[in-house]
């Protein structure tokens, strides 16, 4: 250990800072040691970030206080180890969690399970610095306890101790603690706002206009094109000024990879003149962005197409009946490629069927139907059609003055 910390002494005054309290001890220089262990035990303690190197170079400095010539001479029921045991479960309770979490994080992403029986102790072990006191401690805690939620209200509790935490912040350069944990805030985001929150989705882009604000949206000068259209189409969704649309295409479309640029330009200029109302120029768009791209993008955008087909005229049956008809087709020709999303895109085509087929007297029966359903991609669109069209028949059954 005492090699490797010298490797990278230069870069790091922690590891400076052991290396010269180690060599006072091996020299026997008690009084320097002293010295220098109680500056290097202050500068802990006003390490702004309170991270998983702070809590091991506590427990380092603590353990070396209690090695030495010295310490052998002092072998009294005073020379208590404790600090040692216990700065040391406190460096290893905050490096697990911070495990646990990506391990929390991959378990819902990929299905990979994980023990996460040993949870309460390392909450119970940081629960002295779950404060603000203790950013990485506080941010990673709380970041934990908003995965395992399962219900929204009880998880947006805890996003929101580490959003207000981050928010209120002014930072120069957001710090490695901060950086690391708005990954899971995102993801959490994004999350709620897939299983219909949409109030989710305005916080994904608060996150968004965040790293735009401390420039750490693009990647090498580079957005990715999933992030890119992810913005636009939540913007849409969410009812986003399209004025706000229009600039993130204007500022960040050219950030694109150029062989995606084309097709993503389409696609969010489609969905720009979807948020104006502009139904026939979004159909153009949608068109143009269709053609060359990956399988599960182009449902996506066949399926904005059809919603702009039926705004346009939603009386046009055939149309809109061959439009879907061909959507499924699709979704058959490409099932290997599309795999576990077929059930959502074929649920859009069934419920926008019966949108069609149904009359108005009969569409609030299929918005009761439709209610009962999880959510999924169009879900909420196609709840605002039917009562729309139930809302019709009620008004043409009011009974009319006589004048």
């Amino acid at each position: 250990m005492s090699l490797w910390l010298t490797r990278i002494g230069k870069k790091n005054q922690k590891a400076k800072a052991f290396n010269q309290l180690h060599s006072f001890k091996e020299h026997q220089l008690s009084t320097q040691f002293s010295w220098g262990y109680e500056t290097a035990m202050d500068d802990i303690k006003k390490c702004p970030d309170q991270d998983i190197e702070t809590f091991f170079y506590r427990h380092l400095f603590t353990e070396l206080s209690f090695n030495g010539f010295d310490a052998k001479l002092n072998r009294t029921t005073q020379n208590d180890i404790t600090p040692v045991i216990q700065t040391l479960d406190e460096f290893w309770a905050l490096k697990k969690l911070r495990y646990l979490c990506e391990a929390r994080n991959r378990q819902k992403v990929l299905g990979i399970s994980y023990d996460d029986s040993q949870i309460p102790a390392l909450l119970k072990i940081l629960e002295p610095y779950t404060n603000e006191k203790y950013p990485y401690v506080y941010l990673f805690v709380n970041i934990y306890r908003m995965m395992e939620e399962t219900v929204y209200e009880e998880s947006n509790l805890y996003y929101q101790f580490i959003k207000q935490y981050i928010a209120t912040q002014n930072f120069i350069s957001p710090p490695p603690s901060v950086l690391e944990s708005i990954i899971y805030a995102i993801n959490n985001t994004l999350k709620w706002y897939n299983k219909g929150h949409v109030d989710a989705g305005n916080e994904y882009l608060w996150w968004m206009e965040w790293q735009m604000k401390y420039d750490l949206f693009l990647e090498n000068s580079m957005v990715m094109p999933a992030i890119f259209r992810n913005v636009v189409s939540v913007a849409v969704v969410v009812q986003k000024n399209p004025d706000w649309i229009d600039h993130i295409i204007k500022k960040y479309g050219p950030c694109l990879p150029q062989e995606h640029y084309e097709t993503h330009i389409a696609f969010a200029r489609g969905l720009y003149h979807y948020s104006l109302k502009s139904y026939k120029e979004a159909i153009r768009f949608f068109l143009l962005a269709e053609a060359k791209e990956e399988v599960i993008f182009s449902a996506m955008i066949r399926r904005w197409q059809w919603m702009s087909l039926y705004e346009c005229d939603p009386y046009d049956t055939d149309t809109l009946l061959n439009h879907l008809l061909s959507f499924e087709r699709y979704l058959l020709r490409n099932k290997k490629e599309i795999q576990h999303l077929t059930k959502v895109f074929n649920q859009f085509i069934a419920y926008a069927t019966k949108l069609v087929k149904t009359n108005s007297a009969d569409a609030d029966v299929i918005h009761h139907e439709l209610m009962g359903e999880e959510h999924f991609p169009g879900f909420i669109w196609l709840t605002e059609q039917l009562a729309q069209k139930h809302k019709t028949v009620q008004r043409s059954m009011r009974p009319h003055s006589v004048s």
